[in-house]
């Protein structure tokens, strides 16, 4: 039996998924395939480099890791993303490339193509450089960040195209697949059509693939949660999501932060049977 996992983005709210990974990093639970988008990306390639602890630490804003206060608007959002993306996998806790490039796991990251507008799976085994670019272009929210070339191609988040790439595994040979959400209870996705005056002179005319996508974003995401509702009730898709709210998405208050990853590692816990026994069913 072939069991993928499925890591959704969120930002900060993937404090959740650092939870629960670190939690399967404690019990040696592995899986054949991983895929991430967006901060799922990040919880992706540390889970597969094994190194637990090491996505909370880089979700973590940088002024809290050294000891400081931090503010969303004064620290910088930009700064953040770039610390995250690149940063980041050098200082503090480094990030293990060899452990990744030699892992027998078999990983992507979801990005959305400008061009296209369509979700595009990429990796990376050999270059720490296109490894971060692959970072930076998953996690590039077109209202935030630019558009990240690469290969000749423009990518934006992962989370545009499809939050939840639950279909993914099954077309990498996986019999069935375990999501972990980070979505709360009483959450609902972004709706990109409240950014039109934004986003339309940025995208309309150069990329109009990627523009009608940021419109239909809101209406395709339920869509796609209505397919993976199906999968779940014939139990080939089993998801781990919160069962309280968590934090904001560019959450600076440590508390909130330490509070969605131990909900995430405690509903791991909590779902320990249920999960044990979808992968070995």
């Amino acid at each position: 039996m072939k069991v993928g996992l499925v890591l959704e983005g969120g930002s900060r709210k993937c404090m959740f998924t650092a939870g629960v990974t670190d939690y399967f990093i404690d019990e040696g639970i592995t899986f054949p395939y991983v895929c991430g988008v967006s901060g799922g990306a990040h919880g992706a390639i540390n889970f597969v480099s094994k190194q637990r602890g090491r996505l909370r630490y880089v979700l973590t804003p940088s002024r809290l890791r050294s000891g400081h206060k931090a503010h969303v608007i004064l620290d910088g959002i930009q700064a953040e993303y770039e610390n995250m993306c690149g940063e980041s996998f050098y200082g503090g806790y480094p990030f293990d490339f060899k452990k990744l490039f030699e892992s027998k796991i078999d990983f992507e990251f979801g990005l959305t193509c400008a061009e296209t507008g369509k979700i595009v799976y990429l990796n990376e085994r050999k270059s720490e450089k296109r490894l971060m670019k692959l970072m930076h272009g998953t996690c590039a929210l077109p209202m935030l960040f630019p558009l990240v070339e690469i290969d000749g191609k423009h990518y934006a988040d992962g989370c545009v195209s499809n939050s939840v790439p639950f279909d993914r595994p099954f077309e990498k040979g996986c019999d069935k697949v375990i999501v972990i959400s980070t979505k709360s209870p009483d959450d609902k996705p972004s709706d990109f059509r409240k950014e039109r005056a934004i986003l339309a002179p940025r995208f309309e005319r150069r990329f109009p693939e990627l523009f009608d996508a940021l419109m239909n974003r809101y209406d395709e995401y339920f869509h796609q949660m209505e397919e993976m509702q199906k999968l779940v009730d014939q139990g080939k898709v089993y998801v781990l999501k919160p069962e309280e709210d968590l934090c904001w998405v560019f959450a600076t208050s440590q508390e909130k932060l330490d509070e969605s990853y131990i909900h995430g590692y405690k509903t791991a816990v909590k779902y320990r049977k249920e999960i044990m026994d979808f992968i070995k069913d």
